[in-house]
């Protein structure tokens, strides 16, 4: 490959994260995306751990940890919208456009899984 055709490449990508506030749109999503699953992971706890659990007010830990972890899931599937939403505003070829996705969901879903792994494992 010809530095002719690369050098264009790097600088169109160095536009979109930089000039254009991509990474910083990276790190808002995955910052929500982490906040979403810290959520869901709290509530989780909430329900399987509800004895070790003192908050005075509540008259059942169980139900309250159902409604945040509910919250949690409507948290990280209003976020995964997000995401899809402003990848088909990217003005590609289809197929990058359906790779980018593909990535996206994987990346997303194994995040996910990891911070409620990391959460869940007995200390």
């Amino acid at each position: 490959m010809s530095d002719e055709r690369a050098t264009p490449w790097f600088l169109n990508l160095k536009q979109a994260l930089l000039d254009r506030r991509g990474l910083e749109e990276i790190f808002r999503h995955v910052r929500n995306l982490v906040v979403a699953t810290l959520v869901i992971a709290a509530g989780l706890h909430a329900v399987e751990h509800p004895d070790i659990i003192d908050a005075k007010g509540l008259l059942s830990i169980p139900v309250a940890g159902y409604f945040v972890f509910s919250t949690g899931i409507a948290l990280f599937f209003l976020n995964f919208a997000d995401g899809l939403h402003r990848l088909g505003k990217i003005k590609r070829h289809v197929a990058l456009q359906l790779l980018l996705v593909a990535v996206y969901v994987l990346v997303t879903v194994r995040v996910a899984q990891l911070i409620l792994a990391l959460r869940m494992t007995p200390s």
